[in-house]
């Protein structure tokens, strides 16, 4: 018996995806855990109210913006990088032309965003005009977010590529402490606008210690540049399929946030404090998940020519979907005293804090599809079928817009959440059906060849 654990430890490392997996969720857990106590700190300091509303509405207009591209570019990045190192180019020289060319558009995108988002927010949503007006303060406040947002994840994608999955899993935590003592050094003078500056200044220091990590482990020489090379615009290509994409899925939850003003005052806090315990979870189980799975699913088929894709991503989402479906039910059994104390220390009220655990328990029912479904993309994304996924996610953008309207009607606020949960559902069949129509394209082009 006391040789278990040395055989268990034996066979988690001769199995690289696995160990790497496990290594990388324990030291992103060690990197998110103190990011997910800043939800509990602003309801904490701050409760719900208009106030919360903008700094909630502002913030989650930002990472629209932001996610249309980090989420992107940290994972199309990485097969690039895996075909790059096989032919022996210069990656250094492709990273610093991605930081360098995407920096110009994102900016134009920004000033553009800037220019025409308070007209809009005052035909789709029914803040008041003081309300408006606080988010259009914090916009311009947590401007910056954007483009330090997508720095980081062109970093990070790079890193998983070499397989050094720690830095970029461990680089929340920084940011993060460093958010939390502005937010309390400043909160009594600042007010909501202390949360800005503490996003930005967190994030800041989060893409230097990337830079710093990059240097000093010497994987590549990087300098900015703006060379529109051949590789780069098959890059971009491949991305912008993505990218828009992406204004779908991000899109969404602008929408739910918009839907959710035409309710009772506070309602737009409620469904954010759920969101925010929802994603908890996701984190600690896709985070590692995902980047291990892209990085060594984009080097077995683009180093190796391994033709196994299919296969090994039937058996990570039966794997990790069984696993996905004991904590969701672990989460939903103590839903009520985990809402408490998260939340109950606060000044929300018991009504407030139920209605928290109400619209978090509709999400929890859609967990265990959410992971699969993400297990699912990653593999779409080793393919680079970015098209297909830019046309998936419009498709359930809309229905997810359609279930918030009929649901909500019934069920409130909760009926955001689960039109959420059950779009989701829907979404692991098509997925897997559009993969094995990929799969088999592939396999008859290179019989053919």
């Amino acid at each position: 018996m006391k040789l278990l654990p040395g055989k268990i430890w034996g066979n988690l490392k001769s199995r690289p995806l696995i160990w790497d997996t496990v290594t990388t969720t324990g030291w992103s857990t060690i990197g998110k855990a103190t990011g997910f106590m800043i939800p509990f700190f602003i309801a904490a300091w701050f409760g719900v109210s208009n106030e919360t509303d903008a700094f909630v509405f502002a913030y989650g207009l930002i990472l629209f913006l932001s996610n249309i591209f980090a989420p992107v570019v940290e994972n199309v990045i990485v097969p690039f990088i895996a075909e790059a190192r096989k032919n022996g180019e210069d990656v250094g020289k492709f990273i610093g032309n991605v930081l360098g060319i995407g920096s110009i558009g994102l900016l134009v995108l920004e000033a553009v965003a800037l220019l025409v988002i308070k007209p809009v927010l005052s035909a789709v949503t029914k803040f008041d005009p003081r309300t408006l007006s606080l988010i259009y303060r914090l916009l311009l406040e947590t401007a910056p977010l954007v483009i330090l947002l997508v720095w980081t994840s062109i970093l990070n994608g790079t890193l998983n590529a070499y397989k050094k999955f720690v830095f970029p899993a461990v680089s929340p935590a920084f940011r993060a402490i460093i958010n939390l003592v502005i937010i309390f050094l400043l909160k009594d003078q600042l007010g909501v606008h202390a949360i800005a500056l503490g996003y930005v200044v967190g994030e800041l220091s989060r893409l230097l210690i990337l830079f710093s990590v990059i240097r000093w482990l010497r994987l590549f020489k990087l300098r900015i540049s703006f060379n529109l090379t051949a590789r780069l615009r098959r890059f971009f290509k491949t991305a912008s399929y993505q990218t828009v994409g992406m204004v779908a899925v991000w899109f969404k939850p602008i929408v739910d946030r918009a839907m959710a003003s035409w309710l009772a005052v506070g309602s737009v806090s409620v469904l954010y404090y759920a969101d925010r315990l929802y994603i908890i979870p996701i984190t600690f189980i896709a985070t590692g998940l995902m980047a291990t799975t892209l990085s060594h699913w984009s080097i077995r088929h683009y180093e190796s020519g391994s033709g196994e894709l299919g296969s090994a991503v039937k058996r990570v989402a039966i794997t990790v979907g069984l696993i996905t479906v004991f904590i969701t039910v672990f989460l939903v059994v103590l839903r009520r005293p985990i809402v408490s104390l998260a939340y109950g220390r606060g000044t929300i009220t018991p009504d407030e804090l139920h209605e928290v655990g109400r619209v978090w328990f509709y999400f929890l029912l859609g967990l265990p599809f959410y992971i699969v479904a993400r297990i699912y993309i990653q593999a779409h994304l080793v393919l680079k079928n970015t098209r297909f996924l830019m046309i998936y996610a419009f498709g359930l953008n809309g229905l997810g817009i359609i279930g918030n309207y009929i649901l909500m009607k019934h069920m409130g606020v909760a009926g955001i959440a689960m039109a959420t949960t059950c779009v989701t559902a829907l979404s692991i069949v098509f997925l897997s059906y559009m993969l094995s129509r990929k799969l088999k394209k592939e396999r008859e082009v290179f019989i053919v060849t």
